[in-house]
């Protein structure tokens, strides 16, 4: 049975936090998840591991979904792992911007479970349904940049989720803070997958793997080629990240329970598996568990 650390979970339930887009269809999300209302209002680990059950997991890597109340929602998250003993790491939710940014990464500190926070700054030019920033520009803002380099004082990673327009700036920020571990999400998030798209976004990220403090997260496969993707037009774009960044640097998830709107959990591994048949057992072990366990290790 395959090892795995999955690299990208969510885990809620709407009785406990609010997340207003499973109370009302919210067209934004719907741009990258497509009718999600299937969705249930309650996901938690139990769930999880039920419908990972092809695999044998190690841990998750948990990201915020959205919460209304960021920290009351890590606090929730905190103790579903106390109550639990599964291994998983968090990933919480801050503004770069905000004027109590100290404030609320002391508060994150002092749960042990999260090991990286993250900002979205996905802005697509050519859609104000998918712009879910403050403003395009916030990778290029000073101000924005000096936040970011609170990280330093509390250890924890950035993760980075974007669109790949936006890949040329992050360079920039990855190099101005060598020592803070940053997560690039959903592959970089290419929105052209014509032959043109994908130059561009190739060279883009091989500018960046040049960053030995980048690592990136291959998942959100459905919200990339949508939710009838097919292993074949998928595999060239995976097998380039890797071929990029290399496996040590590579990390697997699954994204569930939104992958459960499309193929689910068992077929999206199995892809998986079958990508990346001709690599190494131990690149393959790096790919499935080994760089998302020590990339996400607690602080």
């Amino acid at each position: 049975m395959l090892r795995i650390f999955d690299a990208h979970v969510h885990l809620f339930d709407c009785e406990a936090n609010t997340y207003a887009f499973l109370e009302h269809e919210d067209r934004s999300f719907k741009t990258i998840a497509g009718d999600y209302s299937a969705l249930p209002r309650r996901y938690l680990t139990n769930d999880y591991l039920n419908d990972s059950t092809s695999c044998e997991v190690e841990g998750i890597v948990w990201y915020e979904f959205l919460s209304a109340n960021p920290l009351k929602e890590a606090k929730w998250a905190q103790r579903l792992v106390d109550a639990s003993h599964f291994r998983q790491s968090m990933v919480v939710l801050v503004d770069f911007l905000d004027p109590a940014l100290e404030e609320s990464l002391a508060a994150y500190a002092a749960l042990s479970n999260v090991v990286a926070v993250r900002e979205h700054l996905g802005w697509d030019a050519g859609n104000a349904l998918r712009r879910f920033a403050k403003r395009p520009d916030l990778l290029t803002d000073s101000e924005w940049r000096k936040g970011l380099g609170a990280l330093r004082r509390y250890g924890f990673k950035c993760g980075i989720e974007l669109f790949a327009p936006q890949l040329s700036d992050l360079p920039a920020v990855a190099r101005l803070y060598p020592d803070v571990g940053f997560t690039l999400a959903v592959m970089g998030w290419p929105l052209d997958l014509s032959p043109i798209g994908y130059t561009q976004w190739r060279h883009d990220l091989a500018v960046l793997s040049r960053c030995e403090n980048v690592c990136i997260e291959i998942a959100a496969i459905e919200c990339l080629f949508g939710m009838d993707w097919r292993q074949e037009d998928v595999a060239p774009w995976i097998l380039s990240v890797i071929d990029m960044f290399g496996p040590a640097r590579c990390m697997f998830g699954s994204h569930m329970p939104i992958a459960g709107l499309s193929v689910g959990f068992e077929r999206l591994y199995d892809a998986y598996q079958e990508i990346t048949a001709g690599f190494s057992a131990v690149e393959r072990d790096d790919l499935f568990r080994a760089t998302a366990a020590a990339w996400f290790k607690p602080r």
